[in-house]
C-alpha cells in the first residue's frame, strides 16, 4: 500500500473526526482515547500534530509527530554514539544531541489491521521526513508501548538503551540517515 501527502487529512481544531477503533485495551494502551478526546489539545498547545487517514466513514489509521532529539545523555552506551556524534561535525563543532521527530502515537484500526497497513504508514513516514529534509531531522524516535516492541523492530527501529527494559514502553528510534 503506497500512500501520498494527499491521503492524509490534517486535523484542525474543529475537524470532525470520524470513528475510531484499533481495539487496544481500555487504561492500558491510550490509543483510541488519544485521538478522540486529546488529539485536539495537543494540537493546541502545540505538542503534537495529528494526521488521519479515512475510508469508507471510518478513521482507518492516524499519526501524530512532533520534535524530538537524540542526545547523548540519553543513552545507556556512550560508546556507540560517541562514535557517530564525533564523526558529525559542522564547522569542527560537536553536537551533544541531534534532531529527530517523534511519532507519538500511531495506531490502525482494528479492521486494516494485519495486512501491513502500519508498515506502509511508518514507510510513508519515513519517506516524509527526508523528501526535501522537511524539519532537519536525522531521526524517528517513538515510545514503543510493550505491545507493539516486535512492530517496531519488523521495522527496524533500534533501541536507544536497555534503561528502559521491563516498562510499560521503550524508546526506539529510526535513523534517516540509512534511506539517503
Amino acid at each position: 500500500m503506497d500512500f501520498a501527502i494527499s491521503d492524509f487529512k490534517r486535523l484542525t481544531d474543529n475537524y470532525n473526526i470520524l470513528p475510531f477503533d484499533c481495539g487496544d485495551s481500555e487504561g492500558e494502551v491510550d490509543l483510541n482515547n488519544f485521538l478522540l478526546n486529546n488529539a485536539k489539545d495537543y494540537l493546541k498547545s502545540l505538542l503534537a500534530v495529528t494526521y488521519l487517514i479515512e475510508i469508507d466513514s471510518i478513521t482507518a489509521a492516524y499519526y501524530c509527530v512532533s520534535n524530538d532529539r537524540i542526545s547523548i545523555e540519553d543513552v545507556e552506551s556512550k560508546n556507540q554514539w560517541l562514535k557517530r556524534f564525533k564523526s558529525i561535525r559542522h564547522d569542527s563543532k560537536r553536537f551533544s544531541s541531534y534532531p529527530a521527530v517523534k511519532v507519538g502515537r500511531l495506531a490502525v484500526h482494528k479492521n486494516f489491521q494485519g495486512n501491513k497497513f502500519g508498515t506502509a504508514l511508518l514507510d510513508f513516514i519515513k519517506g516524509w521526513f527526508i523528501t526535501n529534509n522537511k524539519t532537519g531531522c536525522m531521526y524517528i524516535t517513538v515510545d514503543a508501548y510493550k505491545e507493539s516492541l516486535s512492530f517496531y523492530e519488523r521495522n527496524d527501529f533500534l533501541y536507544l538503551s536497555n534503561k528502559d527494559v521491563g516498562a510499560n514502553t521503550r524508546l526506539m528510534y529510526y535513523d534517516l540517515t540509512q534511506l539517503k
